[in-house]
C-alpha cells in the first residue's frame, strides 16, 4: 500500500502502520589536476552506491523516525592523492569500502525534533552545506554521534542545541548551538561550536538568497575560529585561517542547465580558492556536474566531472 502521509515514495510495511522509503543514488566521477594538487597525477576514478532507508510511524510523542544511509565505494587513487572523501592513498591503487554514513533515531513533535545517533553535525547541516557544488568550499563538515534538539517555529524561526561526540573520543562532548530564520526569499542564521578537547571554538553566520522566479540564488558564509580543532578552517596550503568568507552564486540558464561560481577567502595567508562549473540535468533522475577549482596559495588547479543517478 502507498503511504502518502510523509511524502512521495513511502509505502506501508505489510501488516503494520509503519511507512518506509528506500532511496539513495549511484555516482561516478573522475578527478584530475595539476602536479601536486590534492586530486592530481593524471586521473582518479571513483564510484559510489548510496542506499538510504527511512522508516516512520505515528506515536503518542509524535512521529517516530529511523534513518540509515550506507555508502559502498570503489575506485582508483594515485599515490599521495586525496579525494576529499576520507581516502588518502599512500601507495596508490584500487580501494573499496562499505560503511554507515548516517544512522539515527528522531522523535518529531509539533514544535521540534529530537535526534540521536550518527549524523552530519549541527555545525555542518543546520545552516546548509556551503555552495552545494562538488567543490563546495571549506566549512567544517563532520559526521559524528550526536544528541540534539531542533525547535521549529511557525514563522520560519528555528533553533538547535546539540551535544556532539568529541573528536578525541573522550567522555565530554562538544557543544553546538544556533538559530536560523527562513522565508521564501532565503534565510539568515548563526551557529557556534566549542571543541572541548582542543579548547577552541568556532562560529559562522550564513545569509542565503533565492530569486522569486527561481532563476538565481546565492549565499554568503562568514566563519571564525579561535584555533585548530573541530572548527578550524584552513586554506588549500593547509594554513589555519582565523577568518574565512565564502560567497557563491547559481544562475539557472535553462530548465536543464545552471551555472555556478564561488570564491572563498582565508585570512591566514590572504589566499583565495575559486571554482566554477555547470549543473546539468538532461533527463529526469540524471545530474552531471563538470567543475574546475583554483587555489592561489598553491597555484594549483583541480577539475572533476561527476555523474549522479538519483533514486527517487
Amino acid at each position: 500500500r502507498i503511504c502518502d502521509v510523509y511524502g512521495t515514495g513511502f509505502f506501508y510495511i505489510p501488516g503494520t502502520e509503519t511507512c518506509m522509503h528506500i532511496g539513495g543514488y549511484y555516482r561516478f566521477e573522475t578527478r584530475f589536476g595539476s602536479t601536486g594538487a590534492a586530486y592530481a597525477s593524471n586521473m582518479n576514478w571513483f564510484s559510489r552506491f548510496q542506499l538510504s532507508v527511512d522508516v516512520r510511524n505515528e506515536t503518542e510523542w509524535g512521529t517516530l523516525r529511523g534513518y540509515a544511509e550506507g555508502h559502498f565505494d570503489y575506485g582508483w587513487i594515485n599515490a599521495g592523492a586525496n579525494l576529499g572523501l576520507g581516502i588518502n592513498a599512500v601507495a596508490g591503487g584500487y580501494f573499496g569500502r562499505a560503511y554507515l554514513n548516517q544512522g539515527y533515531i528522531e522523535v518529531i513533535g509539533a514544535s521540534g525534533t529530537l535526534r540521536m545517533g550518527l549524523t552530519d553535525t549541527a555545525y555542518s547541516r543546520f545552516l546548509g552545506y556551503g555552495s552545494g557544488n562538488v567543490f563546495g568550499g571549506t566549512y567544517n563538515v563532520s559526521t559524528r554521534n550526536e544528541i540534539s534538539y531542533t525547535f521549529s517555529g511557525s514563522n520560519g524561526f528555528s533553533a538547535i542545541l546539540a551535544l556532539v561526540q568529541d573528536a578525541d573520543q573522550d567522555f565530554v562532548p562538544d557543544i553546538e548551538g544556533g538559530v536560523n530564520f527562513a522565508q521564501g526569499w532565503g534565510s539568515i542564521g548563526v551557529i557556534a561550536g566549542y571543541d572541548e578537547s582542543a579548547g577552541t571554538w568556532g562560529a559562522k553566520g550564513v545569509l542565503r538568497f533565492n530569486a522569486p522566479n527561481g532563476s538565481f540564488s546565492g549565499g554568503l558564509h562568514v566563519m571564525y575560529s579561535s584555533g585548530g580543532g573541530s572548527y578550524g578552517v584552513t586554506s588549500a596550503a593547509n594554513v589555519l585561517a582565523p577568518w574565512s568568507v565564502l560567497a557563491h552564486v547559481k544562475g539557472q540558464f535553462t530548465a536543464k542547465v545552471a551555472g555556478t561560481l564561488s570564491a572563498q577567502w582565508f585570512s591566514g595567508n590572504g589566499a583565495f580558492t575559486l571554482s566554477g562549473g555547470l549543473d546539468i540535468r538532461p533527463v529526469d533522475g540524471l545530474r552531471i556536474r563538470p567543475e574546475v577549482a583554483y587555489a592561489t596559495d598553491t597555484n594549483l588547479w583541480n577539475a572533476v566531472v561527476r555523474f549522479d543517478r538519483e533514486i527517487p
